[in-house]
């Protein structure tokens, strides 16, 4: 059974999919982060099977650094992140 949940992480990871093959695989996952940063516009993280949503604080060679309301800070190895999801990019 399909929940909603699946679903949306499927079409997002397949939107990122497209975007990694268009643009370079680093290259829009940086993006991402990169627009996080400078928008403060929050993201999900796809790590390991678990979604963790945060704002990106910054970005090193290795490793982001997020911050959210529930987990406070977060360091995240860049190796580890299998999607990231958001409103980044989008202009109002």
């Amino acid at each position: 059974m399909v929940t909603l949940h699946k679903l949306a992480l499927a079409i997002s990871m397949t939107l990122l999919a497209g975007a990694a093959f268009a643009a370079g695989e680093g290259d829009a996952l940086r993006a991402a982060l990169e627009d996080s940063k400078a928008s403060q516009k929050g993201l999900t993280f796809y790590v390991g099977g678990a979604s963790i949503p945060g704002v990106v604080v910054s970005i090193g060679e290795k490793y982001v650094i997020a911050k959210s309301q529930a987990q406070g800070i977060i360091v995240i190895k860049l190796e580890k992140i299998d999607a990231v999801a958001g409103f980044v990019g989008e202009k109002k």
